[in-house]
C-alpha cells in the first residue's frame, strides 16, 4: 500500500512539474499585451526562450 502511494505521488509530481515548465516556456514566449507593464522575467526564465 505504501509502495502504491508513493508511485501515485511521484506521477503527479512529476506531471505537475512539466505542467510549470510548460507554463514558463509560454510566457517566456509571449509579450504583454499592457503598452505600460510588463515585469522583468528572471534570468533563468531567459533560457526557455524557442527564438
Amino acid at each position: 500500500m505504501k509502495n502504491t502511494r508513493h508511485a501515485v505521488t511521484n506521477i503527479i509530481m512529476k506531471t505537475i512539474v512539466s505542467k510549470s515548465v510548460k507554463a514558463a516556456e509560454q510566457n517566456a514566449n509571449s509579450i504583454c499585451f499592457w503598452w505600460l507593464y510588463q515585469p522583468t522575467p528572471p534570468k533563468d526564465l531567459k533560457k526557455l526562450r524557442k527564438f
